[in-house]
């Protein structure tokens, strides 16, 4: 009963610690009308002009002055250059998937200090594995040796 009660009063303890961030969860929809206005005279644009690209837009024309036509989908993961993907260090991507976490952030934060520390982490894990072979191997068959 006792270690019952510990757990919910540490539990509870810990939750009433992050009921601060109530704020974070708010939503002024007035701000996200406003910034969706654009993308809705834009919208409205393409379709009273039947079906005109972007392209063909004057690119003096208001409504395309914030439009990024970029094709860059593995940017999205990563929101700066030479910062690793998703803020998770580099060398935790390539310890924890191996060749995986090497690849991904070889691919998305295109940035060779970052793929270092990735191939860093994918050797450290490697070895780690190996030794831990090593041991399970040596301890499991040393009756063999002795």
């Amino acid at each position: 009963m006792i270690k019952v009660l510990f757990s919910i009063m540490l539990a509870f303890t810990f939750s009433v610690g992050f009921a601060g961030n109530a704020e974070l969860f708010q939503v002024d929809e007035q701000e996200i009308n406003a910034e969706f206005a654009q993308l809705n005279e834009l919208e409205a644009f393409v379709e009273a002009n039947n079906g005109i690209t972007a392209s063909e837009i004057n690119a003096e024309n208001p409504l395309v002055a914030n439009l990024s036509t970029s094709n860059d989908i593995l940017g999205a993961l990563s929101s700066l250059a030479g910062e690793p993907p998703l803020g998770i260090p580099s060398f935790v991507w390539g310890l924890c998937l191996s060749w995986v976490g090497l690849g991904i952030v070889y691919f998305v934060a295109d940035d060779r200090d970052e793929t270092k520390k990735a191939l860093i982490g994918c050797l450290v894990s490697a070895g780690l594995s190996v030794l831990i072979w090593l041991f399970a191997f040596l301890f499991n068959f040393s009756f063999l040796f002795f």
